[in-house]
């Protein structure tokens, strides 16, 4: 697998990495531990190195596995990316952002524990809104962490454009922002700002949880333990699978045989991109994402010049 520098950082990593969530057992219905630790090793033995993670998925079990499996291959071929700031208070009823220095300090001390491991490859606030990065509190207590050799980068996961433009004016390290064929607007818009931070660019969401990885139909149903039960009306579902086949007709064309591939080939078409880490919830999920931009270059100068149209013919903003 090729590589890609984490912005200024000096630090390489595969460009096609792995993100966590789905095999936390979380947001698409419950996973096996067999499976999920599978998973991540599929993805590392891929040729990916950057694993996107949180501290709250499945209540911190997620980074034990992570630090097993940097024990397993060796702490050089894993770099994991964590994201802090979501408290689950067990004598709380629901989960709460909390970006204090104190709760941000002791989120660090849990992770580095359960990892065992002296310092943490990345520690990213888990979006944050505009009024928490005004405060000022969250980031100082970043770059204390940082300081003090507890971790190594650290960034901001970001979910808007004015959030994302906040946030590359502090300089991060790394900013973790979603980026897809349905939603490429913020990146193309913040270009200009990362270019000057230096931030390497941590891709999120590149299939647009499971939308753009080709197999749904009509038909599909979600469980109620499904966040994507929640996340579309049907009416805003079918408005993306709409465009999901105007997509697919125009870019699955040789040698691009899926939609899968065309998505992750755009995402690294882009060269602020560092790394994309689609989610897998299975290791032949993981190995095909790896597979899908094995070759160059991601499409042929011909397509590359008309994707803007393409986005355009199926109303989508960029």
């Amino acid at each position: 697998m090729r590589t890609r520098n984490l912005g200024r950082s000096g630090i390489s990593v595969g460009e096609v990495g792995l993100g966590t969530w789905g095999i936390s057992g979380e947001g698409y219905g419950p996973s096996l531990e067999l499976t999920s630790r599978a998973t991540l090793r599929a993805a590392i033995d891929a040729g990916g190195s950057f694993i996107e993670t949180a501290d709250c998925y499945r209540e911190g079990e997620m980074l034990e596995w992570i630090g097993d499996l940097k024990r397993d291959v060796g702490p050089d071929k894993v770099f994991a990316s964590v994201r802090v700031g979501v408290n689950r208070d067990p004598t709380q009823p629901v989960p709460r952002k909390d970006f204090s220095a104190a709760y941000l300090t002791e989120a660090c001390e849990r992770a580095l524990k359960r990892m065992g491991v002296e310092a943490l490859d990345a520690m990213v606030l888990h979006n944050p809104s505009l009024k928490t990065l005004a405060r000022g509190e969250a980031w100082t207590a970043l770059r204390d962490l940082k300081t003090a050799g507890k971790v190594r980068l650290i960034g901001m996961s970001v979910g808007s454009e004015d959030v994302g433009r906040a946030a590359l004016i502090r300089k991060p390290d790394l900013v973790v922002m979603p980026y897809n064929l349905f939603v490429p607007a913020m990146l193309h818009r913040l270009s200009s700002e990362i270019s000057s931070s230096g931030a390497g660019v941590v891709v999120r969401s590149p299939l647009a949880y499971g939308l753009l990885a080709d197999g749904w139909s009509g038909a599909r149903r979600f469980s109620d333990d499904d966040h994507r039960l929640y996340r579309w009306t049907p009416r805003d579902l079918n408005h993306r699978m709409k465009q999901r086949d105007t997509l697919r007709q125009a870019l699955v064309l040789p040698p691009v045989g899926s939609l899968r591939e065309a998505s992750l080939r755009y995402v690294l078409a882009n060269a602020l991109v560092s790394v994309v880490t689609p989610g897998a919830r299975t290791p032949d999920q993981a190995t095909e994402n790896a597979r899908c931009v094995e070759t160059q270059p991601m499409f042929p100068d011909a397509v590359l010049g008309i994707i803007g149209r393409i986005l355009d013919t199926a109303g989508i903003e960029r």
